[in-house]
């Protein structure tokens, strides 16, 4: 490794910050150059709904760490407002462009990386997209044009078009606004892609009993505006919705176009190809965050699931990999939380339907229970619904939905799927037990041991 290499990376929000930190703290004497189409880098971009709902009460919380503070303490070159445009893979260089004044120059690097990011899903044939008070929320500054349209405007009406994560973030967000809100969702349920049915219905009930009225099964077709070119109302395959504000919360695809021209090897998903080093098609480019895809450690399938933790461990594997080392990313187990208004929701692993469609044979319970002992004052209940492999046992997945905090039991799921354990591994977990912390036997214990008594009849020919 040469101690004085180049190291160029575009993109500044999560992936690349990470890389240039551990790089640096690696290679003191390394060039480290950060290319930022925006202002900021460093953005806590998980926290923008919560900003939005006054929840965070100033843009700065969500400003990690600033340019001049990357260069102050690590000697890292931050070149904000600035934009790549195409890459000489043979010449090693990065052409970019000063976005303010149309001025080009060309970077050198030794080692490149690429944390492009993703994209919102904006359809172009959707009518009414370019509509004032139409959004999307990826940047503090999406997120400062809401506020100032609900402060400017006096909306009193939000849609949402999308019902994932981020519509369901969105939707209490304005909800905390004081708007009446209304979500669209082209499935059958909210957080189709995080939840079955039936538990879908549970924080379905928990968005009416909120006030938020459900447009499930409804493709929209378009949004119409008035003289003055606001956006007045949501037109779906079955509705007429009016609205002062539409939030565009149809997820994300990979944002790389720009290894595409490049002539980097790009998956079925849309995202870089990378292997288990994180390293692209060239072995001078890395890539890393939610411009990539990632191999889902059950299925051993490629996936894309777009999340900031993600980012941030690519990051910190990339950074150890251009200055020299051998790390590597196992994959990700698809994990998910989110706040619905006083409802917690979990999803990690794989669902039934993808169990079965993956070649397992699925076999799955659900149960409610507490969250502390049940005499002990605020135990407060979720819901569990547990699949695990009827041939060996393995844990699959999970999806929990309480009133509760569920990140515990997530996370402890997590360690078991990834660690390719069994419900007869779960249900003798010495999980931490008092009764201000959890019940005696938890609810992860009794639910294995239900799959345990299913599997033990199925031997047993009952």
């Amino acid at each position: 490794m040469d101690p004085e290499q180049n190291i160029v990376i575009i993109g500044g929000m999560a992936c690349g910050p990470k890389t240039a930190a551990r790089a640096r703290r690696r290679s003191p004497g390394a060039h480290i150059t950060i290319v930022e189409q925006g202002p900021t880098v460093s953005e806590g971009s998980c926290g923008l709904p919560y900003y939005v709902g006054g929840q965070i009460k100033s843009e700065n919380a969500l400003l990690i760490r600033t340019p001049q503070q990357f260069k102050e303490a690590s000697n890292i070159d931050v070149l904000g407002w600035t934009r790549a445009t195409s890459i000489d893979r043979k010449a090693h260089t990065v052409e970019v462009t000063d976005t303010a004044t149309g001025e080009t120059s060309s970077l050198p690097y030794d080692k490149l990386v690429l944390a492009t990011g993703a994209v919102p899903v904006v359809p172009s044939s959707l009518e009414g997209r370019d509509l004032d008070g139409v959004f999307t929320l990826t940047k503090i500054a999406d997120a400062n044009r809401i506020i100032a349209s609900l402060a400017s405007s006096g909306s009193s009406r939000a849609v949402v078009v999308g019902g994932g994560l981020i519509g369901m973030e969105g939707a209490e967000a304005f909800s905390q606004r004081g708007l009446d809100v209304s979500v669209v969702e082209a499935l059958e349920h909210v957080l189709p892609g995080l939840l079955d049915e039936d538990m879908s219905a549970i924080v379905e009930k928990e968005l009416t009993d909120k006030g938020v009225h459900l447009f499930t099964g409804q493709r929209v077709i378009r949004l119409e505006g008035n003289g003055q070119g606001k956006v007045v109302r949501v037109v779906t395959e079955k509705s007429t919705i009016e609205a002062d504000v539409v939030l565009l919360a149809l997820g994300f695809r990979p944002n790389s176009q720009l290894a595409r021209d490049a002539g980097l090897e790009i998956g079925a998903l849309g995202g870089v190809v990378v292997d288990e080093f994180l390293q692209t098609s060239d072995p001078d480019i890395y890539a890393g965050g939610d411009c990539v895809e990632n191999v889902h450690r059950v299925t051993g399938m490629k996936v894309f699931v777009p999340m900031g933790s993600t980012a941030n461990k690519h990051g910190r594997i990339i950074g150890t990999n251009i200055t020299g080392g051998q790390d590597t990313f196992p994959g990700v187990v698809g994990t998910a939380v989110a706040k619905v208004f006083d409802l917690s929701v979990g999803r990690v692993g794989i669902s039934e339907d993808e169990a079965r469609k993956a070649g397992f044979q699925p076999i799955v319970v659900s149960g409610k229970g507490l969250d502390r002992a049940g005499y002990y004052p605020g135990a407060l209940q979720s819901t569990v619904k547990l699949v695990a492999d009827a041939a060996s046992g393995r844990v699959l997945g999970a999806q929990l939905v309480g009133v509760g905090d569920v990140s515990k039991r997530t996370d402890v799921l997590v360690t078991a799927i990834s660690a390719e354990r069994t419900v007869d591994d779960m249900a003798n977990l010495d999980l931490a037990y008092a009764p201000p912390f959890s019940p005696a036997m938890d609810l992860l214990h009794d639910l294995a041991n239900v799959i345990r008594g299913k599997m033990e009849s199925a031997q047993e020919g009952h």
